[in-house]
């Protein structure tokens, strides 16, 4: 299949590696040039302009957010330039506002779109292991399901309206930031009470609460890794994400917007480019007293 690959980020680069390994012919094209010109060797087309990717089966866009979004496919006019045989497969997490507006100039356009947001970090993508949850209509998903199996361990068919996806991508990252909001609570109160807050994780990990996302998060606050692949600052942008979404269908989510004050409290503390994970551990090491107005965290 000819592909073409917008958005060369950490999670872009993992996933294009999988493409090639697959055997695919790929164009890619990334904002800063230099995260392309790695993929010269291995066999893909390093595009001059976005525009250059366009002439292909399917053209994947990973780009970091919103802004990036907008500005390339809609200020840049790229939707406007997509050939009516070519898919757009956006799969980055974008919001539900930006999703309904892409959705809209796809449709005024005549072309095929796909809202397929993704579960999981660039390790994941490196190693095909995302979640992938889709939207858009069953011809247009019947053309990426290859795609997804290459890309990812599994998918689901969210609606067959694309901009649901984005809405449930929003929706189950902001229950991610209230599992590390509360797993941090759980340690800094068990701490408190003098109890090793590893021994707290190892027993509520292999009792109920043992799903992935504890299990994962829970080490991550306690061994807090020097080079995360997820910052606090980017989990931030999710909960900011849900507090938008949950505003525009006019309903109250009292829950972010606490975790809001809480990402900004440890962002003001230093650790923002730590782990996602780290609210916890700046919960817990503000129960424990190791702030004291110092600018960088406590490393356990």
């Amino acid at each position: 299949m000819k592909i073409g690959f917008i958005g060369l980020g950490q999670m872009g680069r993992g996933m294009v590696s999988r493409l090639l390994d697959a055997g695919h012919q790929l164009t890619v094209w990334n904002r800063s040039p230099a995260a392309a010109e790695r993929f010269a060797e291995r066999g893909a087309v390093i595009a001059a302009c976005a525009a250059d990717t366009l002439a292909t089966d399917v053209v994947i866009s990973m780009l970091a957010d919103d802004a990036a979004t907008e500005a390339v496919w809609i200020a840049a006019g790229l939707v406007r330039q997509l050939p009516p045989a070519t898919l757009h497969l956006n799969m980055a997490s974008v919001s539900p506002r930006m999703g309904h507006q892409l959705d809209t100039l796809h449709r005024i356009q005549g072309s095929q779109y796909v809202s397929a947001p993704v579960f999981g970090r660039p390790e994941f993508a490196a190693r095909g292991e995302l979640d992938i949850v889709a939207a858009g209509a069953p011809h247009a998903l019947a053309r990426c399901e290859t795609l997804f199996t290459i890309l990812g361990r599994r998918w689901f068919k969210v609606a067959d309206e694309a901009p649901k996806a984005n809405a449930l991508k929003v929706a189950r990252n902001f229950l991610l930031a209230a599992i590390i909001e509360s797993l941090g609570e759980g340690m800094a109160l068990a701490e408190k009470s003098g109890i090793d807050p590893r021994v707290f994780y190892d027993i509520v990990t292999a009792t109920a609460m043992n799903s992935s996302s504890h299990i994962n998060y829970g080490r991550l606050m306690l061994d807090n890794p020097d080079n995360p692949s997820f910052t606090l600052k980017l989990g931030l942008k999710d909960v900011e994400l849900a507090l938008q979404t949950a505003a525009d269908l006019d309903m109250p989510l009292p829950t972010a917007a606490l975790m809001r004050e809480q990402h900004l409290a440890a962002i003001a503390q230093g650790y923002g480019e730590r782990d996602w994970a780290a609210l916890g551990t700046y919960i817990m090491d503000g129960a424990a007293g190791r702030i004291h107005g110092q600018s960088h965290p406590h490393k356990k």
